[in-house]
């Protein structure tokens, strides 16, 4: 299939973590998102991948940066999985672990903000916007004071439920489209993206992956969140054991997937 780059969107994995690297825009997202201004935000790295061990998984941040009161890590899901709740639960882990690794106690340990960008809506119920933080089950008023949060948006939202702003943010991520000035500036950030020679080979690279996956998943009748899995465990150097046994594949199952070609570096 052949790839147009100039089509495509800020949806595109490669299109917006650079896009985002560029810390006046990735400010004003998590600004829009949560509704508050922010000093400022340094870069961890613009795209970070961490590896506890060899038996556990690497997470992949779109955005992981922090200021003075919190850390975040912003991600977009350009297709839907089921499994987004759990993966919010592990980046988190994972963002504190990274955390302690520098010698912090852990009551010094940051606000952890995790937020998705989704292009579906994973909870059903038509919001924007879906945030969770830890409470009480006998006394909902009651809050654990963890400085957790978990933040999921969608962009096919169907209530009157967020700002202008954020639903114009989205609207973007959406149909591409700019309705005001900052989704012109990102729209603008995109197409300087694309018309630049060094990134086009990655951003080609990722929709090709991304296509592979999709008909590997029809071909062989496994669930795109299940190849995703397999990729991720098997670049992780995971055991084929462990691999059958988190994603319920038969040793047939993942040998036919593994001819594809879609686990090797």
């Amino acid at each position: 299939m052949k790839i147009d780059v100039n089509k495509l969107t800020i949806r595109n994995h490669v299109i917006f973590g650079l896009v985002m690297r560029r810390k006046n825009l990735a400010k004003k997202c998590i600004e829009r998102i949560l509704g508050k201004k922010i000093r400022d935000i340094i870069y961890i790295e613009p795209e970070k991948t961490e590896e506890v061990s060899a038996d556990v998984y690497g997470i992949r941040m779109d955005v992981y940066c922090e200021n003075e009161e919190a850390v975040y890590n912003v991600e977009l899901q350009a297709y839907k999985v089921n499994d987004l709740p759990k993966r919010s639960r592990y980046y988190q882990d994972m963002m504190d672990m990274i955390l302690l690794e520098k010698g912090e106690t852990y009551s010094a340990l940051k606000k952890n903000i995790v937020i998705f960008i989704c292009t579906f809506d994973p909870f059903k119920q038509g919001r924007h916007l879906y945030s969770f933080e830890n409470r009480c089950v006998q006394d909902t008023e009651l809050r654990l004071e963890d400085e957790s949060l978990k933040v999921f948006l969608n962009t096919k939202g169907t209530l009157y439920d967020i700002p202008r702003p954020l639903k114009l943010f989205l609207d973007y991520i959406e149909t591409g489209e700019a309705g005001d000035e900052y989704t012109k500036e990102l729209h603008q950030a995109v197409v300087e993206v694309r018309t630049d020679d060094k990134w086009r080979e990655p951003i080609m690279t990722w929709e090709m992956l991304k296509n592979d996956v999709a008909y590997a998943a029809r071909k062989e009748g496994i669930s795109e969140e299940k190849k995703e899995t397999i990729i991720r465990m098997r670049r992780a150097g995971i055991s084929d054991d462990i691999i059958m046994t988190a994603t319920g594949l038969s040793e047939e199952e993942l040998r036919s997937f593994e001819k594809t070609g879609l686990c090797k570096e």
